[in-house]
């Protein structure tokens, strides 16, 4: 990761939004029992990256949270939250069918799996990371910047097959008060600890 992060809490996110320089992926109408997490994003870049976190239910109804990144290209933060060693996307992206697709701000974005070991430690030290690490990632373009999406644990990956509407939080005005809101995600402040 190029630059680090700022942490912002969920309570703090509707009075912080304005001073973010990239769109904050939110989804919306919000999903029956999800709810926001924080905010993290880089600050004073030419090239500024966001990501939200949000605390869900998989299709099964097993807890799950999912970070949704938006950076420029280069940004390093969705790698770096994937856990590759890349400052973007590996080559799979765009080849073949997409895995899934979102709306993201009134536009359908295809997204694809992206394989790779997981290098970041676990927030459960004790926990053996799965096949592919213990996240599962998507990545596609979105507003021409790149959308990253990493589930928690992998095995509720398969909640990106679900419909799901994203839009810039900066366009929610007044809604942004009306977020359900969780806890503070343990992963954005580990990440914003571990930045260089």
């Amino acid at each position: 990761m190029h630059s680090p992060l700022t942490v912002v809490g969920p309570h703090d996110m509707a009075a912080n939004v304005g001073r973010v320089g990239a769109p904050l992926w939110t989804p919306w109408p919000m999903p029956d029992g999800w709810a926001c997490a924080g905010f993290a994003h880089t600050a004073g870049t030419a090239r500024p990256s966001t990501v939200t976190s949000w605390n869900a239910q998989d299709p099964f109804g097993d807890p799950t949270e999912i970070l949704f990144v938006c950076e420029e290209a280069g940004g390093g933060v969705g790698a770096y939250l994937a856990g590759l060693p890349l400052g973007y996307p590996t080559a799979g992206v765009g080849v073949g069918p997409p895995h899934a697709r979102f709306d993201v701000a009134g536009h359908v974005v295809s997204l694809w799996a992206i394989d790779g070991e997981a290098t970041l430690p676990s927030l459960d030290e004790t926990e053996a990371p799965l096949v592919g690490g213990d996240r599962a990632v998507y990545a596609g373009e979105a507003a021409g910047r790149w959308l990253w999406v990493i589930v928690y644990p992998a095995e509720a990956g398969v909640i990106v097959i679900q419909p799901l509407s994203l839009v810039d939080a900066h366009t929610l005005g007044a809604e942004l008060t009306l977020l359900p809101l969780s806890e503070m995600s343990p992963r954005l402040v580990l990440a914003a600890a571990g930045g260089p």
